[in-house]
């Protein structure tokens, strides 16, 4: 059972949670398939992708989400063979949280990536605006014009173009593809089918425009991102009570949940 709330300096999915799963690796082996409790907002994608292979060796999980796994803690989830979770629950897309040391705050690398692709879409809609304009004004041949407009459109684009730089730009692609990787080995692990394991793992990391943007559970069910069971009421009963004792308290927690 992993918890993971409020505190000013969370455990998160780091390398010493990761020491504590492998220090209890003996012991979670003898239980066999384990319910694994979520709350987290994230953390590194090595370290989830990791966690998920030592519970799958031993056993397999469910993955149960009162509240939000998020970022790094949905790349875990992927590697469950069952999920459930709470009626406002959410995951959210496979991105990577990095220190920006220049505005000293975490940085997103979805952010940066999507930058340079809106800066490709704005240009070639300028292209197409300026050749219309164009041809209508002057009546002469596209071919004759495309050149001018090119340049036009180019000289414009080239301020905002000439601040990426291409080094970090690629830097943070190659991180986002490193979650996708991990991200379609889970779920084959998990039993999900080729093809749609490269899709589940494409749409978590390319299709959402932030890193904070919430895919709640009736989304999580439409796109099949999780393979979600139909819980019980009584089930349904004890995840509340669970996002209950969550929101009242703040809490950093390791371990196993037990009820008296």
């Amino acid at each position: 059972m992993l918890v993971q709330s409020g505190a000013q300096r969370p455990i998160g999915l780091y390398e010493p949670l990761l020491t504590k799963f492998l220090d209890a690796r003996d012991e979670l082996a003898s239980d066999g398939h384990v319910a694994l409790l979520i709350d987290s907002p994230g953390g590194l994608a090595e370290v989830a992708y990791r966690l998920a292979r030592v519970l799958q060796r031993d056993g397999g999980f469910t993955v149960v989400i009162p509240r939000y796994a998020k970022s790094a803690a949905t790349l875990l989830s992927l590697g469950a063979t069952r999920a459930l979770m709470g009626e406002d629950a959410e995951i959210g897309p496979l991105d990577a949280q990095l220190w920006d040391e220049e505005r000293e705050e975490p940085g997103s690398a979805l952010n940066e990536v999507q930058a340079l692709e809106q800066l490709h879409s704005v240009a070639l809609q300028h292209l197409d605006q300026t050749m219309v304009t164009m041809v209508g004004a002057t009546h002469k041949k596209t071919d004759v014009l495309l050149p001018i407009a090119a340049k036009f459109v180019s000289d414009m684009m080239c301020p905002m173009l000439n601040k990426i730089d291409a080094v970090h730009y690629a830097k943070q692609a190659r991180i986002l593809a490193v979650a996708q990787h991990y991200a379609v080995r889970l779920l084959l692990l998990a039993g999900a089918p080729e093809e749609r394991a490269n899709k589940i793992a494409d749409w978590l990391v390319n299709r959402y425009p932030e890193h904070g943007f919430v895919i709640d559970r009736q989304e999580v069910e439409s796109g099949g991102f999780l393979p979600l069971v139909d819980a019980t009421d009584s089930l349904n009963e004890r995840v509340k009570a669970v996002e209950r004792a969550l929101l009242a308290s703040r809490i950093t927690a390791f371990g196993r949940l037990k009820e008296e």
